[in-house]
């Protein structure tokens, strides 16, 4: 093979390679659910909310998993799930090491903001926004 058959070949397979890589990294940044949030929860009757920072991990189906930091305890997502055609959001949140529920957050995603109810040890609303 002559030197500029070679290069020719290269330069052939890296014009077909950077579509295929664009495709994957539009893929995967069309996530909405998986990065840090950082936001707040507003107990019923309290003016003050209390800040929570989320890393959150989608699975690309249904499942949600991740941590939480901000509450007394630090903790995890028991059970997590999001619906990307409607944008319902649903976390089971509790402590790390400890399969109960304490925390219920039960809201909807759009334009990189999740708000809803929570409910559990306590009740109020929430709102959180993804990182960019």
């Amino acid at each position: 093979m002559t030197r500029r058959s070679f290069v020719t070949v290269c330069c052939v397979l890296l014009v077909a390679a950077s579509p295929l890589a664009q495709s994957k990294g539009e893929k995967a940044g069309s996530d909405p659910i998986s990065g840090t949030w950082t936001g707040e929860l507003r107990r019923q009757g309290d003016d003050r909310g209390t800040p929570v920072t989320m890393e959150l991990k989608f699975d690309g189906k249904s499942d949600v998993t991740g941590t939480f930091t901000g509450l007394p305890n630090p903790g995890d997502v028991k059970k997590g799930t999001f619906d990307p055609k409607s944008g319902a959001v649903k976390l089971q949140l509790g402590k790390q090491g400890d399969d109960t529920v304490l925390l219920v957050l039960d809201g909807t995603l759009a334009k990189g903001t999740m708000a809803g109810k929570f409910s559990g040890e306590e009740s109020g609303e929430f709102k959180i926004t993804k990182k960019h």
